[in-house]
């Protein structure tokens, strides 16, 4: 069994470290959207949320113990999270082609930000997780 180099245990704690930091300030921003500034949220909102909270937690933990083989299950649920969050764009960008995709009492094509709509931080931080996860080199046996 060989050891890890010191510099790549390094990059890996930091890489996890942006990964967790990351979901939790997207999990603290949608709280504040929705609980100070009072945007309710529409359906597609809700999904992401869904997928986003938990990783706040499990990115948390793993950085904390320095588990690096987080990516097995926290890469489908960002990666699941990231699906939604693109239809979200793709919706509030072409709502013609998306005929009441949202059922819920708020529009999914809503945009309480209009210079940069919501979905589009939650497309970039599940982008941002999935780049660091990805960038993770696992351990040597």
């Amino acid at each position: 069994m060989t050891a890890e180099h010191p510099s790549t245990q390094a990059r890996n704690n930091l890489l996890l470290a942006f990964a967790w930091l990351v979901a939790l300030v997207a999990t603290l921003g949608s709280l504040y959207y929705s609980e100070i500034r009072l945007f309710l949220p529409c359906e597609l909102c809700w999904y992401q949320r869904v997928f986003m909270y938990p990783l706040a937690v499990i990115l948390g933990i793993a950085a904390w113990r320095g588990d690096y083989n987080v990516r097995l299950y926290a890469l489908p649920i960002a990666a699941i999270g990231w699906l939604v969050s693109l239809r979200h764009n793709l919706e509030q960008r072409f709502p013609d082609h998306f005929p009441a995709a949202c059922k819920g009492p708020i529009s999914c094509t809503s945009e309480y930000i209009p210079s940069f709509p919501i979905p589009l931080q939650a497309f970039i931080a599940f982008t941002l997780i999935i780049l660091a996860l990805l960038l993770i080199r696992s351990p040597k046996r």
